[in-house]
């Protein structure tokens, strides 16, 4: 395996890692799959973009920007969407629709803002790229070894804050039961904003480490959307630490799996590599859609296994041959 696979691999570990906690952190508060999580990330694309290319910005200073401007973004959603829909005692479903309206919204403004630096500056951004003003290391990119140092912190200070912090196990057990943390004198309100910014500031962290990578098209968190979900729905929508094994698997096998199949059928395979994710979402849906954090404490054998498939292969021949 050449360093490039390795190099990209890492970069796109750490950034589906990232992802995958802002959307399961919103799942585990509000009970519903935020369609326009990876939306955030382009908020934090353009902010990245704009400082660098017309502020004069080191495009690591950014980060923290672009984090802080995806925050409030989170938490004007919640006030201004999800608290009201919820006190008229709507279902899950409706902010499931209106929240991939607002995804919509937002690539809408992206593509305004496309528009207006090609019209306006004569920059073309059909894809969003700030490679060039990345620093090098023994010859590689410095966005290689600060992805996933900023990732691995990320985890470990949200795991500390989650599990030892009083205000994070307060969040814990908000999502648990909201009813009965706020009978024990929890502000719940305050919980489900310091959630939505945790998740904002997340994406739009992402979405800032993009385009030191890669460039991204207008429409590139729609494509992503389906990778944090599956990382996501592989660790388990209710586990902060599923969501870092399912982003990390997805992740790699995205990449990994990609460079041996071109090995073995031939570099045409490559433009398929957004395929897998969709596949992982797929298997696990229809064989453990709790995902493997609820594998933690079952007795799992192979037996159990082959059980499952079985299930899953006689599902599918149903789905075939039914007229």
């Amino acid at each position: 395996m050449n360093l490039a696979i390795i190099t990209s691999s890492i970069v796109n570990v750490s950034l589906l890692v990232i992802l995958c906690i802002g959307f399961t952190f919103t799942y585990m508060m509000e009970k519903f799959p935020n369609f326009a999580h990876t939306s955030y990330a382009s908020i934090g694309t353009m902010v990245a973009f704009y400082l660098v290319r017309f502020q004069g910005f080191n495009p690591y200073f950014t980060w923290p920007v672009a984090a802080v401007i995806g925050g409030f973004t989170g938490i004007l959603l919640y006030l201004g969407i999800v608290q009201p829909i919820k006190n008229r005692s709507m279902r899950e479903i409706t902010l499931t629709f209106t929240f991939y309206i607002i995804s919509q919204m937002i690539t809408s403004g992206l593509a305004m803002f496309s528009y207006w630096l090609l019209i306006e500056t004569g920059t073309p951004s059909s894809g969003f790229m700030l490679r060039t003003f990345d620093f090098r290391v023994w010859g590689v990119p410095g966005i290689c070894l600060m992805a996933p140092i900023i990732m691995v912190f990320l985890v470990l200070t949200l795991n500390i804050f989650l599990y030892y912090a009083k205000y994070g196990i307060a969040m814990r057990a908000t999502a648990e039961d909201e009813k009965l943390s706020s009978s024990l004198g929890v502000n719940v309100d305050r919980m489900h904003l310091a959630s939505w910014f945790i998740s904002g500031a997340l994406s739009a962290l992402a979405g800032a480490i993009l385009p030191m990578w890669m460039g991204t098209s207008v429409n590139y968190s729609d494509v992503l959307l389906v990778s944090v979900m599956a990382g996501s729905v592989l660790g388990g929508l209710d586990s902060i630490n599923g969501a870092i094994i399912g982003g990390f698997l997805v992740a790699s096998s995205k990449k990994i799996l990609t460079y041996y199949l071109m090995g073995i059928l031939g570099p045409w395979i490559g433009a398929y590599e957004e395929l897998i994710p969709t596949l992982i979402l797929f298997f696990i849906l229809a064989i453990e859609p709790n995902g493997l954090m609820a594998l933690k404490g079952k007795n799992v054998s192979v037996a159990g296994i082959k059980e499952s498939l079985l299930r899953f292969r006689k599902t599918i021949w149903n789905l075939l041959t039914t007229e």
